[in-house]
């Protein structure tokens, strides 16, 4: 089985966001999965923690500074690794390989990028979690550098009352 399906998500906990739709699609085609997990640059994910990392810069305390940063990579990698290992289970109870690779930085970039060297992948999904922030993915650059059909899972709308 070639991994003919590239899902793409971004780390975090809903990392798996958009999944079962992915493995269903596997399943149908009888393909595998490869798991492409792209962490920003900038790991700061809350307000909070932007304030206390600018907080211990601006005291001297880069110690500190660095501390916090590698407190939460380590917790990003940690949620990384059960949902991966989650996704794996799910994958192997229907018979569907899985690889995974995690990428950071750009999200774009790091799809063309893992593109280049496989050339068995057929389409790439886009997890719920990349949909709708053009600061995260830029859905119209993808689409130019990018030769694959590319297909953007979304959430459906809520009702409003």
């Amino acid at each position: 089985m070639k991994d003919k399906i590239l899902f793409v998500t971004r780390g975090g906990e809903d990392c798996d966001k958009g999944f079962s739709y992915a493995l269903e699609l596997a399943k149908a085609l009888n393909s595998g999965i490869a798991v492409l997990v792209v962490y920003p640059r900038q790991m700061l994910s809350s307000f909070e923690d932007v304030m206390s990392a600018a907080a211990f810069a601006e005291a001297g305390d880069f110690n500190t500074v660095k501390t916090l940063l590698d407190a939460q990579e380590h917790d990003l990698r940690e949620t990384e690794k059960q949902k991966i290992s989650e996704m794996s289970v799910r994958a192997r109870d229907i018979t569907v390989n899985l690889t995974h690779q995690v990428a950071s930085g750009d999200v774009a970039a790091a799809i063309k990028e893992y593109l280049r060297d496989r050339s068995g992948v057929d389409m790439v999904l886009l997890s719920p979690n990349l949909a709708g922030n053009k600061k995260i993915l830029d859905l119209k650059k993808l689409m130019k550098n990018i030769s694959k059909p590319i297909v953007n899972i979304t959430v459906p709308a809520r009702a409003e009352t």
